[in-house]
C-alpha cells in the first residue's frame, strides 16, 4: 500500500519486520503508523514493512492487526540491521473455553481438529494437573488413580496412544498404566495445544489418537524486562502455592527463568477425609536465545520434583477387608487431616535439557535441529515392612535428536522433511526385595518423515508419510529369579491424508484420515505382579493352560501371537461463525486392530493380602464419537458456551464392551464480562454447570466376594467384567470470578459448589472412595 506523507517534506525512513510472538510466523497486512499523523503503511506477506516520510529521527510507531494486541514501539532511523517487532495474540472465544486466536499450526496438522489453552487459562488454577486443565476441552477427559495421578484421554484413548511433547521434545516418563502421569510444570507452560486426531506422521507412533503440545516461553526479542509473581490457596486440602517468572529480550539476546512450589494436604470428600491424598511439588525452568542474522540458537532446562500420595484405603491385608473396602460407602481407613505424605506414594524427579538451532537460509527455507536429554527417576513406596524401601526404583534416560528441513515453496507445495533418532534406557535399581514389575530395557528408534501441503484456491490438501524402525532389548527375571532376555524389532509405516475446505469467510470443513502403528510398550508386554492397589500381568507374563491362568514363565515375543496395534482414524470437523453464534462439530471413527487394554481377571493373594488382578489383552476395537461446542453471545458482555461429548466403543471382535471408557458428558458455561467498577479495571464472572452420565456401556459386574469365595469361576476366555457397577451420573456446579487492578490480577474459583458426593467412573479409586467435595481456590498474580 502506498504511504501517505505529511504536508512538510521529510526524509526519515525505517524498516522492520512484524512476527507472531509465540510462533515467529510473519504477520501480514498489519497496519504500522505514527500516532496522531497520517503516516502509515502495511506489512507484506513476509511481515516486512518500510515506513517513510516522517520527520523526527526518533519516533513512536503503533502496530495493529485483527487478532493481535495493539503494540507500541519507539524506533529510530537506521542504516544497519532491520529490527523485528513481535505481536501478542488477543483473546477470543474459539472453543468451549476461552482460548487465544488460533496460532500457527504444526506442519502436517492443518486438517486435524485441535483446541488450545492460553496462558491465562492455565494460571487461573496453576495447581491443577495437565490432564485436569485439558479436560475443559470437548473430547478430552482424564483417567486417574486418586486425586494426584491423572492421565489425559482423547476420544477414549490414553497412555502411549497420546504423545505429550514438552518444548517440542517427547516427554519421556514411565508412561504405562493409569498409575503414572506426565510430570509437567503447568506454571512454565505458555500455552497448550491439543491435536484430536491421528498425528503419528508429524510426531511419532505414540500419537495414534492425538498429541498434546506444551509450549514453552517464546523467548521473544525486543521485549522489555518483565516479571510475574503469583500465589494461591485452596480450601480442600488446605493447599498453597507460589510461582514467579522473569525475562527480557534485546536485539540479539533474550532469556527467562521461572519457578513454582505447591503443597496440598489430604483432600476431603463431602462426608469424610481422604487419607494420604496430599502432594508436594517443586519445579523451575530457564531458557536463553541468541539470534544473529539468519541463525537462531535456543537452550532450555527444566526440573520438577513430585511426591504424590495415594489413598491409604486402597491397601488391604485380608479377604474380609478387601471385600469390605470395595463394598463400603466410606473408606475403611479414615485418619485426621495431615500434610504428611506416607505410603503408598510415588516420588519422581524429571529433568529436561534441550538445544535448538534454526538456520533461515532463504525466504521460506529453514533448517531446524534440536537435541534433548531427559532423566526420570521414580520411586514407589507401598505399605509393607520396611516402609522406607521402595517397591519400585526406576531410572529412565532418554536422548532425542531431530533434523527438519522446511523447504521453500515448490510448485505450490509447502512442506517439511525430517529425520529423528530416539534412544531410551530404563533400569531397575537393586534393593526393592521384589521381582521387578517391569524389566530393564533399551529402545532405539530411527524415523524419517515427509509432510507436504498444497493450497488450491480455498482448498488445502495435506499428506504425509513416516517410517519408523524400532529395536527393543529387554532383560528381566523370571519368578525363580533366573534371567530372561528378549530382543525384537518392528518396522512401522504411518500415513495421513487431509483436506480443508474454506467454505466461506465464516465456515470451514476439514477431514483427515490417518493410520498409525504402535509397538506394545514393555509394561504391556512384561509387567508382573504387584503395583499400586493391584497385580498386573503383561501379554508375555501369562499363558492359558486349558483356561487356567499360568504366570510361572515368560513367553518370548516371537513365540507368541502378540502383534502391533494398527489404528486407522477418520476425523471430520465443521466450524462456522456468525455475529452472535459459533458452532464446532467434530466427528470421528477410530478402528484399532490388536488394541491393547487391561481387564480384570480375578482376585489374587499377595504378601500384603488379596488384590484385584488384571491381565493385558488384545482385541479388535472400534471407537465412534462426536464433540459439539456452541458459543452464543447474548450481548457484548454476556455469552454462553454449550458443550457435549459422546463416545461409543466396543470390542467388536468378541462383541463385548470395553472397560474404563469415558461416559457421555455435557456442560454449559455462562460468562459475564462486567468490565470496570469500583477499584477494578476489569471483572469477569463465570458459571459452569455440568453433568456426566452413568456409563451405560460398562461391562458386567462380578463381585469380589464371589471371586474370593470361588462361587464364580473366571478364566482368560471369560467375558470381560468389573468388580463393581458403574457409578451413577452426577451433576457439578463450578463458579469463578476473575479481576484485574492495574498490574494485579486474581481469581476466586469454587469447584463442586453444591458439595455433591459422587464417584468418577474413570478414577480407579472409585472402588474405595468418593471424589473430593467443595473446593474454593484463590489466586493472585502481579505483573511488572
Amino acid at each position: 500500500m502506498p504511504v501517505q506523507g505529511q504536508q512538510q517534506s521529510c526524509s526519515c525512513c525505517t524498516e522492520g519486520k512484524v512476527l507472531d510472538k509465540a510462533t515467529n510466523a510473519p504477520v501480514a497486512f498489519a497496519t504500522v503508523n505514527v500516532p496522531n499523523t497520517n503516516v502509515y503503511t502495511q506489512t507484506k506477506e513476509d511481515g516486512s514493512f518500510v515506513l517513510t516520510d516522517y520527520c523526527p529521527d526518533r519516533v513512536s510507531i503503533s502496530i495493529n492487526v485483527l487478532g493481535y494486541k495493539e503494540a507500541n514501539f519507539t524506533t529510530t532511523r537506521q542504516d544497519g540491521e532491520i529490527p523485528t517487532y513481535y505481536l501478542e495474540e488477543t483473546v477470543a472465544s474459539l472453543d468451549e473455553v476461552t482460548v487465544k486466536v488460533e496460532a500457527a499450526k504444526e506442519k502436517g496438522t492443518e486438517t486435524i481438529a485441535q483446541s488450545r489453552l492460553s496462558k491465562d487459562d492455565i494460571l487461573s488454577n496453576s495447581t491443577q494437573s495437565l490432564a485436569v486443565s485439558l479436560s475443559k476441552l470437548e473430547g478430552v477427559t482424564f483417567a486417574s488413580t486418586g486425586t494426584n495421578v491423572q492421565l489425559p484421554i482423547i476420544h477414549g484413548l490414553s497412555g502411549n496412544r497420546i504423545l505429550v511433547l514438552n518444548n517440542d521434545i517427547k516427554h519421556a516418563f514411565q508412561n504405562w498404566g493409569s498409575d503414572h502421569a506426565p510430570e509437567i510444570d503447568m506454571n512454565a507452560a505458555n500455552g497448550i495445544t491439543v491435536i484430536k486426531g491421528a498425528a503419528g506422521v508429524r510426531f511419532g507412533p505414540e500419537a495414534l489418537s492425538g498429541a498434546i503440545l506444551v509450549e514453552p516461553n517464546p523467548l521473544a526479542l525486543y521485549n522489555p524486562f518483565y516479571g510475574r509473581v503469583g500465589a494461591g490457596y485452596q480450601t480442600n486440602g488446605r493447599g498453597y502455592n507460589a510461582n514467579a517468572e522473569i525475562g527480557a529480550g534485546g536485539e540479539h539476546f533474550s532469556y527467562f527463568a521461572n519457578g513454582s512450589y505447591a503443597r496440598i494436604g489430604d483432600r476431603k470428600a463431602p462426608d469424610y477425609n481422604l487419607s494420604n491424598t496430599g502432594k508436594e511439588e517443586t519445579a523451575f525452568s530457564l531458557g536463553a536465545r541468541y539470534n544473529i542474522d539468519a541463525w537462531d540458537f535456543k537452550v532450555y532446562y527444566s526440573y520438577i520434583d513430585q511426591n504424590l500420595g495415594l489413598l491409604r484405603s486402597s491397601v488391604t491385608r485380608s479377604p474380609d477387608l478387601f471385600i469390605n473396602s470395595i463394598n463400603a460407602d466410606e473408606p475403611i481407613i479414615i485418619n485426621p487431616f495431615t500434610y504428611d505424605v506416607k505410603e503408598p506414594n510415588q516420588t519422581t524427579e524429571h529433568q529436561l535439557a534441550k538445544v535448538g538451532i534454526d538456520w533461515r537460509y532463504s525466504n521460506g527455507g529453514k533448517l531446524h535441529f534440536h537435541a534433548g536429554i531427559q532423566q526420570n527417576r521414580r520411586n514407589e513406596f507401598d505399605v509393607r515392612r520396611p516402609e522406607e524401601i521402595p517397591i519400585i526404583i526406576l531410572d529412565l534416560v532418554t536422548y532425542e535428536y531431530q533434523l527438519e528441513w522446511e523447504h521453500p515453496d515448490w510448485k505450490g507445495f509447502d512442506g517439511v522433511i525430517g529425520v529423528q533418532y530416539f534412544n531410551q534406557n530404563n533400569d531397575n535399581n537393586p534393593g526393592t526385595l521384589t521381582t521387578p514389575f517391569i524389566p530393564n530395557y533399551n529402545t532405539e528408534r530411527v524415523s524419517v518423515f515427509v509432510i507436504e501441503t498444497l493450497e488450491v484456491g480455498d482448498d488445502t490438501f495435506e499428506a504425509g508419510v513416516r517410517f519408523d524402525r524400532e529395536t527393543n532389548d529387554v532383560r528381566g527375571r523370571e519368578t525363580d529369579q533366573d534371567i530372561f532376555r528378549d530382543n525384537y524389532t518392528f518396522t512401522n509405516f504411518t500415513a495421513s491424508l487431509g483436506y480443508l475446505w474454506n467454505i466461506s469467510d465464516n465456515s470451514s470443513l476439514s477431514t483427515n484420515v490417518g493410520s498409525a502403528f504402535r509397538t506394545p510398550n514393555v509394561a504391556e508386554l512384561f509387567s508382573f505382579g504387584q503395583q499400586g492397589y493391584r497385580s498386573t500381568f503383561g501379554l508375555l507374563r501369562f499363558s492359558d493352560d486349558n483356561g487356567t491362568l499360568s504366570t510361572s514363565e515368560v513367553v518370548l515375543l516371537e513365540d507368541s501371537d502378540v502383534d502391533l496395534e494398527r489404528g486407522y482414524k477418520l476425523t471430520t470437523e465443521y466450524r462456522t461463525n456468525s455475529e452472535n453464534n459459533s458452532h464446532l462439530l467434530t466427528g470421528y471413527v477410530n478402528y484399532i486392530d490388536n488394541f491393547v487394554y487391561e481387564r480384570p481377571i480375578g482376585v489374587f493373594g499377595s504378601i500384603r493380602g488379596p488384590q484385584p488382578a488384571f491381565i493385558i489383552d488384545q482385541a479388535e476395537a472400534l471407537f465412534i464419537g462426536l464433540d459439539y461446542t456452541w458459543k452464543h453471545n447474548f450481548s457484548e458482555r454476556l455469552s454462553s458456551t454449550y458443550g457435549l461429548s459422546y463416545l461409543w466403543s466396543r470390542n467388536i471382535g468378541d462383541d463385548q464392551p470395553l472397560i474404563e471408557q469415558p461416559p457421555i458428558s455435557t456442560n454449559l458455561e455462562l460468562q459475564w464480562e462486567q468490565g470496570g467498577f469500583w477499584i477494578f479495571d476489569d471483572s469477569t464472572w463465570g458459571l459452569r454447570p455440568s453433568y456426566t452420565f452413568e456409563q451405560f456401556q460398562a461391562p458386567r459386574t462380578v463381585t469380589p466376594e464371589s471371586l474370593v469365595e470361588g462361587t464364580v469361576e473366571i478364566d482368560t476366555d471369560s467375558e470381560i467384567f468389573d468388580f463393581i457397577d458403574a457409578p451413577e451420573g452426577y451433576f457439578l456446579l463450578d463458579m469463578q470470578w476473575s479481576f484485574q487492578v492495574k498490574n494485579l490480577g486474581g481469581s476466586i474459583t469454587a469447584q463442586n459448589v453444591l458439595n455433591n458426593s459422587y464417584r468418577n467412573y474413570l478414577n480407579e479409586f472409585r472402588y474405595f472412595a468418593d471424589e473430593p467435595g467443595i473446593n474454593i481456590l484463590f489466586s493472585l498474580n502481579y505483573s511488572f
